[in-house]
């Protein structure tokens, strides 16, 4: 399922670094000269970086916030499996996936635009790839603390070095193998280990209680 490291590479660079702080640092100037003179030197970087971040419970996927995000994922998951497993009818499945936002994220779906029918993967037949999105969130936070033993990755960031130095060790402990390996056989070669979600929820964990002074 090589579909995790794609994921693995654009929630990392999407999340990971672009919703940094030092990220946010590096773009702030250009961000706030293109803001209408209404908003203009009236954003602060911190606020820039909070909108970034903000955590609120959403109805669609492509829209949610980095802590959420997940969780959208494992609704698609689990009526996955049971439409595969036989126990839930295609004609039920709206009212299915309005019960689990209700149930994983407290909110109520508004129509099928906003609810059942929002992804194209279903309809073009692409089952069983929602989870390469989590799993790839899972492996960016593990490739984070693979990297961090080598140098600061958000010290790279900061010097505006993210080609230069991350670029370059992903270029030189990931690119260089192509499909040569399994996902699995690739994950353990370069971070020693198989997949662990530790890594990915500690992330979150430090990122967010800072955040929101938990």
């Amino acid at each position: 399922m090589l579909q995790v490291w794609h994921e693995s590479q654009s929630r990392f660079y999407e999340n990971i670094i672009g919703k940094s702080p030092e990220y946010i640092h590096l773009i702030y100037k250009k961000v706030n000269s293109m803001l209408s003179p209404k908003f203009k030197n009236k954003v602060t970087e911190n606020q820039l970086y909070l909108a970034a971040n903000d955590v609120k419970a959403s109805l669609i996927r492509t829209e949610a916030d980095e802590l959420t995000y997940s969780l959208h994922i494992i609704i698609r998951y689990e009526l996955e499996k049971r439409l595969i497993e036989g126990n839930l009818e295609v004609k039920d499945l709206p009212i299915a996936w309005n019960k689990l936002y209700k149930e994983y994220l407290g909110i109520d779906v508004t129509s099928d635009t906003e609810g059942v029918l929002q992804d194209s993967h279903w309809s073009s037949g692409s089952f069983g790839y929602f989870p390469s999105y989590a799993l790839g969130n899972a492996i960016g936070a593990q490739l984070l603390n693979t990297m961090n033993k080598e140098f600061d990755v958000f010290e790279a960031v900061k010097e505006n070095k993210i080609k230069q130095k991350i670029g370059k060790w992903l270029k030189n402990n990931v690119y260089v193998y192509g499909s040569l390996y399994t996902p699995k056989e690739l994950l353990v070669k370069v971070t020693g280990e198989e997949l662990n979600p530790k890594y990915f929820t500690e992330y979150l964990t430090e990122k967010f209680s800072k955040i929101y002074h938990l």
